[in-house]
């Protein structure tokens, strides 16, 4: 029975259930500055598409941008429009896809294991620490989440029901994937269909319909291959070298940026990615043998390992790679949670307080030992950083244990309440705990130590026109804040750049305009004014 199907009592609370999580979701959206380096490219390129009237193609500070195809731009480019060049307008479209991404989750547990496996699916998606941190980042991989969860939905359904409109409609989610991120949309998705394939013959004859079916191939070229050609008509051979070869090849044979790391890499990011849920890995580790048995989990399985093992194999490591296994994750985590025992909840409560402990005192033990972080760029930020507390809210922990038990209590025997309550309940109030305080407390004060600098002498020169570029810098925010661009280059004589202040590199006659802690914008002589 689909949700349509359903009383109007039921659909009542499922809208009210939505809007509660949509509130979350926007919570704090605005509180924390823009990040370097991602958040500020983002948003620079979104803001010279913007000012350009070209929205056919981005450029960031003024130079051709092959990183990412065009769709986050044009929402982030509409949400702008509307809401005006600040952090909230930037970070919507990431924000409604972690909701939408949730929601869609949320409905599918409902429909495979009931009620409660829907609320839990809901919570995990919506505070898990990485997908939490996406749906709060101005950049394309939040929407490209929810582009695969809606992948990894209906591949299901056509695997298991072999349907037509399940087919079309996945043809569209890859089409949009592609219009997000770029290949990585049908690799992954294929990827984890050759190996389901193999492990179960009888899925063979709904891929085989999949791969043969015209009208979902009419979908998929049809909604994705528009901005290709065009992209390529304007740009020819620099438009493959730089999107396909180098932010694709390059970036999985080689390593990007220096963003390398040790195989076991994901291995690591993967429990912190799902703090504070991630304990329950455990239960479904253990379980692994009955999981195999259910289609649907071995689906979730074969999902996640092909992600895990294909990004282990890239050059390029970063953590948010592996979020792209979510709605798999999200869904072994749900059906954890759901028959976890009493000591799997201890034990869970145990590792997540004890990780939002070291979240909470981290800031305050490295302004205590400035030592510990060894780049005199960000030491001098650290030594600068606004005076922090929030270790205080440290004290709320004690509460925390004593009063969610007495509300999955009563919740578990009060109706209808009752309907959708485990014993997993206590543990979203502190799920919802955690990210409130780092949408509020923590992440604030992180922007405000890390990018303070940057927005506020962007703010200091934005009413001149006088073109400043970054040199020895790559912080990409500047330009959005001073909605200007700023070139990375060297500076012309008589042009004014933004640097960093630790040590000087530009000679001694310059003049030294701002400073604010490790940076500053230096001016360097016009010859033809130093002339007598």
């Amino acid at each position: 029975m689909s949700l349509s199907d359903q009383p109007r009592s039921f659909t009542g609370k499922w809208f009210l259930g939505a809007m509660a999580l949509l509130v979350f979701f926007l919570l704090g959206l605005d509180q924390a500055l823009l990040f370097d380096v991602d958040e500020g490219a983002f948003t620079e390129a979104t803001r010279e598409m913007l000012f350009s009237g070209d929205w056919g193609h981005t450029t960031l500070n003024g130079l051709d941008r092959f990183d990412k195809p065009i769709g986050v731009y044009w929402l982030q480019a509409i949400s702008v429009s509307i809401f005006g060049i600040n952090e909230f307008a930037f970070r919507l479209p990431s924000a409604l896809s972690g909701w939408l991404a949730s929601l869609a989750l949320a409905r599918f547990a409902h429909q495979q294991w009931g009620p409660r496996a829907g609320v839990m699916a809901a919570v995990i998606s919506a505070t898990s620490l990485g997908p939490w941190a996406m749906a709060r980042t101005a950049t394309a991989d939040a929407l490209l989440g929810l582009f695969f969860v809606l992948i990894f939905i209906d591949l299901w359904r056509v695997i298991s029901t072999n349907s037509v409109a399940s087919r079309r409609q996945l043809a569209l989610w890859v089409a949009l994937g592609l219009l997000v991120k770029g290949p990585v949309t049908i690799v992954l998705p294929v990827g984890a269909l050759a190996i389901y394939g193999l492990l179960i013959p009888q899925s063979r004859a709904p891929l085989k319909a999949l791969f043969t079916d015209l009208g979902a191939w009419l979908v998929l070229l049809a909604v994705s291959c528009p901005w290709y050609l065009y992209a390529y008509e304007r740009h020819g051979q620099s438009f493959i070298n730089g999107f396909f070869l180098k932010h694709n090849v390059e970036r999985f044979m080689g390593s990007m940026e220096g963003h390398s790391g040790h195989w076991a890499y994901f291995a690591v990011a993967l429990p912190l990615l799902w703090l504070p849920w991630s304990t329950l890995f455990l239960s479904a580790i253990a379980n692994v043998r009955t999981q195999w048995q259910q289609p649907l989990l071995k689906y979730a399985w074969v999902w996640l390992a092909f992600v895990f093992c294909f990004f282990s194999i890239a050059n390029t490591k970063l953590p948010h790679y592996l979020l792209y296994a979510g709605p798999a994750v999200c869904l072994l985590l749900t059906t954890a949670a759901v028959s976890a025992s009493r000591r799997m909840w201890a034990l869970t409560w145990a590792v997540a307080m004890s990780g939002l402990a070291a979240i909470l005192l981290l800031p305050s033990y490295l302004q205590q030992h400035p030592e510990w972080v060894a780049d005199v760029f960000y030491k001098s930020l650290l030594d600068a950083s606004p005076h922090t507390q929030m270790k205080v809210w440290l004290f709320a922990l004690p509460l925390l244990l004593y009063v969610a038990p007495a509300l999955n209590h009563v919740l578990r025997v009060a109706k209808p309440a009752n309907t959708y309550m485990t014993h997993g309940f206590g543990f979203m109030s502190f799920s919802v705990f955690q990210t409130s305080v780092l949408a509020l407390v923590v992440l604030p004060w992180w922007s405000q130590t890390l990018q303070a600098p940057v927005q506020g002498l962007a703010l200091k020169f934005r009413d001149q026109s006088s073109t400043i570029v970054q040199w020895g810098v790559h912080l990409p925010s500047f330009a959005t804040y001073r909605q200007q661009e700023a070139p990375r280059r060297e500076p012309l004589p008589g042009e004014m750049a933004l640097v960093k202040n630790t040590k000087a590199y530009w000679p001694s006659d310059w003049e030294t305009l701002e400073v604010i802690g490790p940076l500053a914008v230096v001016k360097s002589p016009d010859p033809l004014r130093s002339k007598p």
